[in-house]
């Protein structure tokens, strides 16, 4: 299967990581995870990701921070923020910082599968 972009998948709760991470893979996606902490934002020692998925609401980190970070060792990073709980400040806040997206959590999968594909398939990586 032709692979349709690489992904990096930034999240805390460790199962709901693994289960969008493999549905990701099913879809054709190459996918990297991480959890919370400051060595998950550091900068990718491999290829950078053509779309970066944040959780903005790890309470570990400062998720606007985070993206702070993210922008910092990759300028034209495409990144999709989610939260939970969704609000719309949340999402300014995000959209602000450069996120693409913003999907309140809980989400339907459906929906961010779209919202993943949409942004990967336009990463110019």
């Amino acid at each position: 299967m032709r692979r349709r972009g690489n992904l990096l998948v930034v999240m805390e709760q460790g199962a709901i990581r693994r289960l969008l991470a493999e549905a990701l893979s099913l879809g054709g996606y190459e996918v990297k995870v991480a959890g919370q902490g400051p060595e998950d934002l550091s900068p990718p020692n491999r290829e950078r990701p053509n779309l970066v998925l944040y959780d903005v609401s790890m309470p570990a980190t400062d998720g606007r921070e985070a993206l702070r970070r993210i922008r910092a060792w990759d300028a034209e990073a495409r990144i999709v923020a989610f939260s939970d709980p969704a609000t719309a400040e949340m999402a300014r806040q995000a959209r602000d910082l450069g996120a693409r997206e913003y999907v309140g959590d809980p989400f339907d999968l459906s929906t961010l599968l779209r919202v993943i594909a949409d942004n990967a398939r336009s990463a110019p990586r």
